[in-house]
């Protein structure tokens, strides 16, 4: 290795993967649990990041993406510990980007508070569909109405909000898409992911 792709930075991938329900189109490794031992699995995230941290000295953290699974079924302060650990095995960058992937449910919704607090400065909802009809077919456990809800919390507490809509679906014509859209596209979030 060069010492530029030594000293380069580079971004870290924590996977979390539990959901409080398995979504038919889901292709990621995630499992549904009741109940999970937060403290277990943050001292496992720890313990393999410090593994790593010793193979990779002295590099610049540049982001920290929190995916999954259903990262917001995370309690803040695994989230914290997280963050805290990677910033004392490498120099976080003064403009690094934390993002956290959320659901739009009540239960995750009420813990946005405590991800900023912990140092996420973005927020990516998984939206998936903006009818409820279809939110449904998809398997989802949030309404429309939960979800625009969920965004304007997050626009007031994140400094960036991303959202996921997943396009093609059955029965969906392409009229159906486009006004489907252009009410995402009126959210004005600051990315959209369309699948």
């Amino acid at each position: 290795m060069s010492a530029e792709q030594i000293e380069g930075g580079f971004g870290l991938y924590v996977h979390w993967p539990f959901c409080a329900a398995k979504c038919p189109y889901c292709d990621f490794n995630s499992h549904v649990r009741g109940a999970v031992d937060q403290k277990a699995w943050a001292d496992a995230l720890l313990a393999e990041m410090a593994f790593h941290a010793e193979r990779t000295p002295g590099r610049r953290l540049d982001s920290i993406f929190f995916g999954g699974g259903t990262p917001s079924l995370m309690e803040p302060a695994t989230v914290e510990a997280v963050i805290a650990a990677a910033s004392g095995h490498w120099q976080l960058a003064n403009s690094a980007e934390i993002t956290l992937e959320a659901n739009p449910t009540s239960v995750e919704t009420h813990r946005f508070r405590g991800y900023a607090r912990a140092g996420v400065n973005r927020l990516s909802l998984g939206v998936q569909a903006l009818n409820d009809a279809d939110l449904k077919a998809l398997g989802r456990l949030h309404s429309v109405s939960e979800a625009r809800a969920a965004f304007d919390m997050a626009r007031a507490i994140f400094d960036h909000i991303s959202f996921d809509l997943i396009y093609a679906r059955q029965g969906q014509s392409l009229s159906d898409w486009e006004t489907e859209l252009d009410e995402a596209l009126a959210m004005a979030a600051d990315h959209l992911s369309l699948y």
